[in-house]
């Protein structure tokens, strides 16, 4: 119990994206003396992560799911209902050695371990503070679920760290505390994977030439069989010009195998297939290119902090970051996409800084809360 009683700070993370920006914040809680445990969902499996190195914390505190889950949208909800029933007693030991309002609940972004996280983290009384709130897409259905992830979540925290001013326009109406980081705790987090010195052995094999990325795994264009037939034709051609580096996630390789366009991928010599790097390794991958082609909400503010010039392939954005700048929004317009691919170099911009890091603006407002 007293050991219980020295935390009053937690950090509840259910994927990998989450603890990839959630790692900045962490470390700058640990440099200012704040104690706190990790507790993982389990909807990725952060336990094993390498990026829990630079967290300060020599692994997961507790995991409220163990092994796979279905990958679908009724998996997904399954895991949901059986892991929320499983964990309120998990938790009652955990948090409920503390009054209500003593101790702190982070949680990130707009998956479903987020809600999840916001709830529970209501339920005993805690103060739930949500990093990156207030990104919209105003449309519910893109990007599913996570839009109502996003909303669901808004309504349950006490402290809102929006990355912007827009973002914080968007919580017009909601209570709690809203404050504006300025910035996405991502820059924090490109910063640490820009300065590890073990360089990736893809980057090695690369740095001689130019090349360009291509990330395609969201689900709602890779069930779209014309589109990612229509796509992929495109790199092939884009690749004769510049060299391609096409990550294959474990989605994309599932699709890519069914409409048989994996082998004809393999084939083309201007074409590097790599299967999803670690961070770290990724975001060297990202600084050296030319350019990047991506559905990756994340990958579009990595590129905004990089100045590198990115497509995005989505019809809508929550993220503002880069738009009109040195990021252009698709809207899965094949027109839009040539264009942008006939003349990518127009869109480089220098590369972003932040007066102050939003990883520390987040953790001086927790060491206030939990003074």
């Amino acid at each position: 119990m007293k050991d219980e009683l020295s935390y009053r700070l937690y950090f509840f993370v259910g994927t990998t994206a989450e603890l990839i920006k959630l790692m900045p914040v962490m470390q700058a809680c640990s440099r200012n003396g704040l104690p706190f445990k990790l507790i993982a969902s389990g909807q990725n499996d952060i336990e094993h992560s390498e990026l829990l190195k630079y967290c300060g914390k020599d692994g997961v505190d507790l995991v409220l799911h163990e092994g796979p889950i279905r990958k679908s949208a009724l998996g997904l909800l399954l895991w949901l209902i059986k892991t929320l029933l499983t964990s309120a007693w998990k938790l009652r030991r955990v948090f409920g050695v503390h009054k209500r309002g003593e101790a702190v609940l982070v949680v990130h972004g707009d998956t479903v371990s987020t809600g999840m996280g916001a709830f529970l983290g209501k339920l005993y009384g805690l103060k739930v503070v949500h990093i990156e709130a207030g990104l919209r897409s105003f449309d519910y259905f893109h990007p599913f679920p996570e839009e109502i992830n996003r909303v669901i979540t808004s309504r349950l925290a006490d402290i809102h760290f929006c990355p912007n001013a827009w973002a914080v326009s968007n919580l017009k109406g909601r209570s709690g505390v809203k404050i504006d980081t300025c910035h996405n705790t991502l820059l924090d987090a490109l910063a640490i994977a820009q300065a590890e010195m073990d360089v990736s052995p893809i980057v090695i094999q690369l740095q001689r030439e130019s090349y360009f990325v291509f990330v395609m795994h969201r689900q709602e264009n890779l069930f779209d069989d014309e589109l990612v037939r229509a796509l992929v034709e495109k790199v092939i051609h884009q690749s004769k010009k510049t060299h391609c580096v096409f990550i294959l996630h474990h989605l994309t390789e599932v699709a890519l195998e069914r409409l048989g366009l994996l082998a004809t991928l393999q084939k083309v010599p201007t074409i590097t297939t790599v299967r999803r790097l670690p961070y770290v390794e990724f975001m060297q991958l990202l600084s050296a290119a030319d350019y990047v082609v991506t559905d990756g909400g994340s990958n579009q503010e990595e590129c905004y902090y990089l100045g590198k010039p990115c497509l995005v392939l989505r019809k809508v954005t929550e993220r503002t970051e880069g738009i009109g700048h040195n990021v252009l929004l698709s809207k899965l317009d094949l027109a839009t996409v040539d264009a942008f691919l006939g003349d990518p170099m127009q869109y480089s911009r220098p590369p972003v800084a932040a007066v102050d890091s939003p990883s520390q603006v987040i953790a001086r407002r927790l060491a206030r809360e939990l003074a």
